[in-house]
């Protein structure tokens, strides 16, 4: 984008909405803005030596320039003011060009590089945009539409709408709200992101939760622009650091590994604002002149009520009672009713974050930025493909996090499913697995660890209940990988198969057993288990991807 030279020249009658098009390329293009009427009025100062010009007198004094110049002068005030070359700006509008011969003389100096554009409306919507215009509401209504109709009878005005067959592309802007006119513009000039360029790369787990999904995020974390977080606090994302390990419940977990990176909560995010101010504030990833962190207007605060009413029941199915699926039933009925005062929009606390996802993905799509998409908990929590009643209150598949962040399938590059050596529930009555239980003391003597370490270590992060452990269950990870269509497995806890995996710094020094098993991975799965967590720590993961 930053190779393409363009010259827009919009054309169309007073109050078509030129300037509220130019003002809005500017913002999110970077166009700079030559207005016409400002170059005129600088011109008329010289001649009045000093006064303020009215329109009457700029629009005659325009005439007489056309006329004297051949309108030529538009031009040669925008190389006064511009340069010749476009070696810095290569985007600019003219607001706004009135007559043919002006858009013949850019034409001629810059070819191909010059876009007219006019925009039409029908005579008394025109009117009645006019007669809303800052500088004309001071006067009475019938003053201000003779204003108006003076400024219609000048005899370049006139002329205007003749200006549309000459135009690349005409709009009639009352057919279209502004934001339409602005997409059609933007459009026709190709300058919108490509729908299919595929930036994204999603994190999703492939059992249920507890994968290990923060430590292989923060691993990655710092070859991306952004990073995007959903689900909510009921997940706790654990990132060895030195002397303290962090855990995000709901920042991303690259944060603190990544510390320029855009954050972003999107807008299926739920929120436990104080837990969320906290994180803030700890891991200190934005300051009072940051715009790093990035809330959606849509995402869902979790309210007092959300989580007296999980505490009460949150023994039926081991909840974390963190409010999480209150709130999102909260989400689901407060519609019903018309009423939105559980969004983050409404939410004090929260405002100096609030923002549109939607837009600051888009200009991340425009600029070929990297994305992380950090998805929670783990596919067999899937509300929709989990052992219910035993789930979670969301879609914890890649499909669902893509729906929560606001992503389309086909911005996605990567997906890479974590997964454990064994499978991990909470304890108590969290659910069956799909494969036979053990304990912690299997573990042990399989792999040459302490029991009662493993037992410290296998407490649930948000809630600190012992977890229950199972068998590798084939079946759920053939299913987890149906659902999720992974470019690549992650596996992690390798030293829960022998401790001697916990050295290992290259493939080749794993054990020969862990190397069989992530062979058969890879044959069930059909894709390169290229990640490798073999303990908690720094140098823990090995890195097989062929792929940055």
């Amino acid at each position: 984008m930053a190779e393409r030279k363009i010259i827009i020249l919009l054309s169309g009658e007073i109050a078509a909405g030129k300037t509220t098009l130019a003002h809005k390329l500017e913002e999110k293009f970077g166009f700079k803005i030559l207005k016409s009427r400002q170059a005129i009025k600088d011109l008329a100062k010289k001649k009045l030596k000093g006064e303020d010009p009215d329109r009457t007198f700029l629009q005659k004094f325009g005439t007489t320039l056309d006329q004297k110049e051949d309108g030529r002068w538009v031009l040669d005030y925008f190389q006064n003011d511009f340069g010749f070359s476009f070696e810095e700006d290569s985007f600019f509008i003219v607001d706004a060009i009135r007559i043919l011969k002006q858009i013949e003389h850019f034409r001629k100096a810059y070819s191909f590089s010059v876009y007219h554009i006019h925009l039409t409306a029908p005579a008394h919507v025109l009117q009645e945009r006019f007669l809303k215009r800052e500088e004309i509401r001071y006067l009475s209504r019938k003053i201000a539409i003779e204003k108006y109709h003076e400024a219609k009878q000048d005899p370049t005005e006139k002329q205007v709408p003749t200006l549309a067959a000459d135009a690349d592309l005409t709009i009639d802007s009352e057919l279209a709200t502004e934001d339409d006119v602005f997409i059609r513009v933007s459009s026709f000039l190709k300058l919108l992101a490509p729908t299919k360029n595929e930036l994204v790369d999603v994190i999703v787990g492939g059992q249920f939760g507890s994968e290990g999904k923060g430590q292989i995020a923060a691993h990655i974390a710092p070859e991306y622009d952004c990073l995007i977080r959903v689900g909510g606090p009921n997940a706790g994302h654990t990132v060895y650091e030195e002397p303290t390990k962090h855990v995000f419940h709901l920042l991303p977990s690259g944060c603190k590994r990544n510390p320029t990176a855009k954050l972003i909560l999107g807008p299926g995010t739920i929120i436990n604002v104080n837990k969320l101010l906290e994180e803030i504030t700890n891991y200190r990833v934005v300051d009072e002149f940051s715009n790093r962190l990035i809330i959606d207007e849509n995402a869902i605060v979790i309210s007092d009520a959300d989580i007296e009413l999980e505490q009460e029941v949150k023994r039926t199915i081991s909840s974390t009672g963190q409010g999480v699926g209150a709130a999102t039933a909260t989400n689901i009925i407060a519609r019903l009713y018309g009423t939105d005062k559980h969004k983050a929009k409404n939410c004090d606390k929260l405002k100096p974050y609030i923002g549109s996802t939607y837009d600051v993905l888009e200009n991340l799509y425009q600029n070929n930025k990297r994305i992380l998409l950090e998805g929670t908990q783990g596919t067999g929590l899937s509300i929709h493909h989990g052992i219910y009643p035993y789930v979670t209150s969301r879609d914890t598949t890649v499909s669902g996090c893509l729906s929560e962040a606001g992503i389309s399938p086909k911005r996605v590059n990567k997906i890479i499913m974590v997964t454990r050596s064994y499978p991990i529930r909470v304890g108590g009555t969290s659910g069956p697995f799909f494969s036979k239980e053990i304990n912690m003391e299997t573990i042990a003597k399989r792999s040459g660890k302490d029991p009662e370490e493993l037992k410290r270590n296998e407490k649930t992060t948000t809630t600190k209940i012992d977890r229950r452990i199972a068998e590798f269950s084939w079946t759920m990870f053939r299913k987890a990988c149906e659902l999720n269509s992974p470019s690549d497995i992650a596996l992690t806890f390798a030293d829960y198969f022998s401790t001697k995996n916990e050295k290992a710094r290259r493939y080749d020094q794993l054990t020969s057993e862990t190397r069989q098993f992530i062979e058969e991975i890879e044959t069930c799965s059909g894709v390169k288990v290229s990640l490798i967590s073999t303990c908690f720590d720094y140098r823990a993961i090995i890195d097989r991807r062929n792929w940055k």
